[in-house]
């Protein structure tokens, strides 16, 4: 179905989970302080050239040492729940081995901060900072970090399993082919071999994360993971971009649903890979590990991707209104698609079988440049929209069981440092001062009522 949400006023279940999202590299800062050990992003930041005007994440938004203030506002927000990462070299210094017990107690006072505020924890187990100890010891790339990714969430699940009632093994795990296959993230390699030797490992540790949390038993908790979905739809009605459109999503988000959720890598992506030489290594076991049933799948939706074969070579977010003419192009240059999400949670279903909960883990925009960052009036046409496209989803049946809108705060943007600004708490980068932006306000109302006009 294609046809847009009605007018109207839409009413979300009483039991849909509101939410807002952040990461623990992206916010945390305290880089080296406590114990915690390196990560390849602190790496990655310190090393010249590789992110935003040289400035790494030492400090973000500080957030390690000003939670009780973030955790006010999420309260002031109305969230139902907050949804955010855990530092593995925060807990493990050296990714093994011996544990920095004051990382472990920072997360518990978070938890008590939020337990206090009525508001549930969503923990991600990893948002992309490796320990650098293990990265040193080959990484992502070395099959060895399944068992070191085991031993990690074992950690988190005996420490904290009794008061998480969600969480997800990976986030995004397309950033590990960004890290290690093209260079543009931490740790900065681009090999194309390694990358997907990489991606395979990564679903080998999210299968070992899986069974030690059905090992260690958790009552009253569930686990799933997320990936982000940006379909691709092709330029034109040409054979070649439909092709260019089909090798794309075999190389982002169905490499990782396939195993996952068919048990197997794709014929036409097998076949591709082997004879480009990046086919990983797959040993016996490998697909029923990676494929270990989860409870929910968390999806991460911005927009789409119009994909057209004369784009080879041209990084998917630098297509725009230009080469592609035609689309509903916001004044931040990002294409607002919101039926993207509704067509997420209808591939997962019609083409994957599933039926069991969804979440939109994030979803959001970010500030237009130059523009006043308070009166972000853009976020809210965006937001509203993409709520809409999920609410019609439920109608017709999609068991969509929340929205975490990406993100609480203007974070460290990765590699883009501070210049891209997602929150809707402004952080003025100076003095670290928090605002709330009208998008706050915008979002306490309808989380208050339960209900968009639209």
């Amino acid at each position: 179905m294609s046809n847009p949400p009605a007018e109207g006023r839409i009413v979300f279940p009483r039991d849909f989970v509101f939410g807002t999202a952040t990461s623990a590299f992206q916010i945390e800062g305290a880089w080296d302080e406590d114990g915690k050990g390196p990560s390849i992003w602190d790496t990655f930041g310190h090393t010249p050239g590789k992110v935003h005007l040289d400035i790494p994440g030492d400090v973000t938004v500080d957030h390690y040492h000003r939670f009780r203030e973030d955790v006010a506002l999420m309260r002031d927000l109305g969230v139902d729940s907050y949804r955010f990462s855990l530092s593995w070299p925060r807990l493990l210094p050296e990714g093994t081995g011996a544990v920095n017990r004051t990382g472990i107690d920072f997360y518990h006072r978070l938890l008590d901060e939020l337990d206090t505020a009525g508001i549930s924890p969503n923990v991600t187990l990893y948002h992309w900072d490796l320990p650098q100890a293990l990265e040193d010891r080959g990484g992502w790339a070395n099959r060895d970090v399944a068992k070191w990714f085991r031993d990690y969430a074992a950690l988190a699940f005996e420490e904290f399993g009794d008061r998480v009632p969600r969480w997800a093994t990976l986030n995004e795990p397309i950033a590990i082919w960004v890290g290690y296959g093209m260079g543009m993230f931490a740790p900065g390699h681009e090999d194309a071999r390694l990358g997907k030797q990489a991606m395979h490992n990564a679903l080998l540790a999210h299968g070992e994360a899986v069974r030690a949390f059905r090992e260690l038993g958790t009552p009253g908790s569930e686990i799933g993971i997320v990936v982000d979905i940006w379909k691709q739809h092709p330029a034109t009605d040409d054979p070649a971009d439909a092709a260019f459109a089909a090798r794309n999503e075999d190389d982002s988000f169905r490499f990782f649903l396939d195993p996952l959720l068919k048990k197997e890598y794709s014929e036409r992506n097998v076949e591709r890979l082997t004879r480009e030489g990046t086919m990983p290594e797959i040993r016996d076991g490998d697909l029923e590990l990676i494929a270990s049933p989860v409870d929910f799948l968390g999806l991460n939706v911005y927009s789409r991707v119009v994909a057209g074969a004369k784009d080879e070579g041209t990084k998917w977010w630098e297509v725009n209104r230009e080469t592609h003419p035609g689309g509903n192009f916001l004044d931040n240059g990002m294409e607002f698609y919101p039926k993207a999400v509704y067509d997420a949670i209808g591939l997962v279903h019609d083409e994957y079988g599933w039926t069991g909960p969804v979440y939109i883990t994030e979803n959001g925009t970010v500030d237009v440049e130059g523009a006043d960052p308070f009166d972000d009036q853009e976020r809210i046409s965006y937001v509203r929209g993409f709520l809409e496209w999920i609410a019609r989803a439920i109608d017709e049946g999609a068991d969509v069981r929340g929205y975490y809108l990406w993100s609480l705060l203007d974070n460290y943007e990765w590699s883009a440092g501070f210049s891209k600004r997602f929150g809707i708490v402004h952080v003025d980068p100076d003095t670290l001062e928090r605002k709330p932006k009208a998008s706050f306000e915008w979002y306490r109302d309808v989380i208050a009522r339960r209900e968009l006009d639209v």
